[in-house]
């Protein structure tokens, strides 16, 4: 398995709203590149983690493209800022 994890801000607190558009357009994006599994982790008030699992690195790095698209689109729909990105293989899980 291989993981993107990307850091996020909000300009306001999460919503029910936010959390709705997420659950209804985001993680069904996300899935649809490949994705074994996607969460959306509140990490702070305002601050959120969003943990993608592909099966393999290959299936991560072709969907690199289609991921920049849907972050792009979050910030425009959303009150969100992309922060920074970090991946690497899975060695261990539970």
């Amino acid at each position: 398995m291989f993981c993107v994890i990307s850091q996020w801000t909000a300009t306001e607190d999460l919503s029910d709203a936010l959390e709705e558009t997420v659950r209804s357009a985001f993680v069904p994006g996300i899935m649809a590149l490949g994705a074994v599994s996607v969460h959306f982790v509140e990490t702070a008030e305002r601050s959120m983690q969003v943990v993608t699992v592909y099966p393999d690195e290959e299936t991560a790095n072709v969907a690199r493209e289609k991921q920049e698209a849907i972050r792009a689109q979050a910030v425009n729909q959303m009150p969100v800022q992309y922060v920074d990105e970090v991946r690497g293989r899975v060695f261990a899980s539970g």
